[in-house]
């Protein structure tokens, strides 16, 4: 069985870990105390310090916040993690980076996951370093399928894919939210407006994942013309709903480009 040694246990470093503690060994190294002592408790995880985790680990999965990212690598090279796969979930840190503070030719690989993880149902951009083999994309692949599905592209797509999965879940939730409050406008109690769209956002995407149809097919099959579909429709394409996303997304994307650290 082989071993991953995860530095960080918050939000997305726990629910990795508890996605992959049964298919691989896991060592965890975490500052916060209680934290750890509830990591350990929960997931039955070794817990030990970033020499003691780097000595005993075929791949370090890095799952700090990327202002704390600096000082995690410095004892990542100081315990000789050159010589390991390196595997970075921290946001806005390139490959070019990970390699120049840890040496050359370490092996690197970034990842961008989304927070559907938390319940196995990710999605994970994976993206190759300079000196990368075959292999330890193989290795990164078997880690976050998972907790939910990858694709493998270049990191020159990684700020878009930011943009689209990574920040793509508050979307959601931001048009559950206004689909909630619309229905509680029109007089719906509560609770039955939230199970209203719950449920309909639930089977519409097992539909569209289901279907052979594409989105723009299967709303077109929704979308009577002339009826109350149609009527929603105009309100919402008057408003240039299209356009709304795509500026939203590239206001996303140019923000990543910019917190990037190269």
């Amino acid at each position: 069985m082989k071993t991953v040694g995860i530095i960080g246990g918050g939000n997305m470093g726990s629910a990795i870990i508890s996605r992959i503690n049964k298919t691989f060994k896991v060592i965890v190294s975490e500052q916060d105390e209680k934290r750890a002592a509830e990591l350990k408790r929960k997931f039955k995880v070794a817990l030990k310090d970033i020499p003691e985790l780097v000595a005993a680990s075929n791949a370090i999965l890095i799952a700090v916040k990327p202002q704390d990212i600096d000082a995690v690598l410095l004892a990542i090279k100081k315990a000789g993690g050159k010589e390991k796969l390196i595997i970075s979930i921290a946001a806005g840190i390139t490959t070019a980076y990970l390699e120049k503070y840890l040496g050359k030719e370490t092996r690197v690989v970034r990842t961008m996951p989304n927070m559907p993880a938390m319940i196995g149902e990710g999605m994970t951009a994976v993206a190759e370093g300079k000196y990368t083999k075959v292999s330890d994309i193989k290795f990164a692949l078997e880690i976050f399928d998972n907790i939910g599905k990858t694709v493998v592209v270049g990191e020159q797509w990684i700020d878009a894919i930011t943009a689209v999965s990574g920040s793509g879940p508050a979307y959601v939730f931001l048009f559950a939210e206004c689909l909630i409050k619309a229905a509680v406008a029109l007089g719906l109690d509560e609770k039955d407006s939230q199970a209203l769209v719950k449920q309909t956002l639930l089977g519409s995407i097992h539909l569209l994942d289901k279907s052979k149809d594409d989105a723009a097919t299967l709303r077109a099959k929704v979308t009577s013309k002339g009826g109350t579909t149609q009527a929603a429709m105009d309100v919402l394409m008057g408003l240039n709903i299209e356009k709304i996303f795509q500026d939203a997304l590239i206001a996303a994307r140019n923000r990543a480009r910019e917190l990037s650290i190269k």
